[in-house]
């Protein structure tokens, strides 16, 4: 029997760094520093000195950065990444992803959860009814919005009284036509993403 030939795989050590954390929209200055605008509150646990993560390239392929110098400057952030040292560099890097590895979580307090963390919780009624899984959540300027079934429910203390993880259930307080009775027939299919 002839000899097996033996096949190196070659694996992508960056294929796990999905989690979006921010997008580059702008370069600033012309030795490569980039303007980055977090997508999540967490900015200042990500973007410290040697932190790394990944730019998302239009291939689909993704190229380790590491971040040598940033600071906050208004709702987004300046960052000189040690790879990137010229403006011609940073200018092709503009429009793309910045992400971590999947598993990444920021440090919550007690009482802090994720966005995708609601997403599939039950919401309930303060009087127990049933209103239906959390679908999508909705960011807006005012406010996020829980996405249901039967309709959006605003992320205000006055309408959501409680979140409780552990148990993946929301409990509501909701002024009378909020929404919809039962579901709509046409929302019944194809609501999920």
């Amino acid at each position: 029997m002839p000899a097996r030939k033996k096949i190196t795989i070659v694996t992508d050590e960056l294929r796990e760094w999905t989690q979006p954390i921010g997008l580059i929209v702008a370069t600033h200055g012309l030795k490569g520093a980039v303007k980055v605008r977090p997508l999540h509150g967490a900015a200042d646990q990500l973007f410290t000195l040697g932190s790394e993560m990944c730019v998302i390239l239009p291939s689909g392929r993704r190229q380790k950065l590491t971040i040598q110098t940033c600071y906050a400057k208004g709702s987004t952030w300046i960052v000189k990444f040690a790879e990137i040292e010229r403006i011609d560099d940073a200018e092709k890097v503009v429009g793309l992803q910045l992400a971590v590895h999947k598993d990444w979580k920021p440090k919550l307090e007690e009482g802090e959860f994720l966005l995708s963390e609601l997403l599939g919780m039950t919401v309930v009624t303060e009087e127990g009814e049933v209103v239906g899984e959390v679908l999508d959540i909705v960011e807006s300027p005012a406010n996020d919005l829980i996405v249901t079934e039967r309709g959006m429910i605003p992320m205000r203390r006055e309408f959501v009284k409680e979140v409780d993880t552990k148990k993946r259930q929301i409990v509501v307080k909701l002024p009378k036509g909020l929404l919809a009775e039962e579901v709509p027939k046409k929302r019944r299919l194809g609501w999920r993403r």
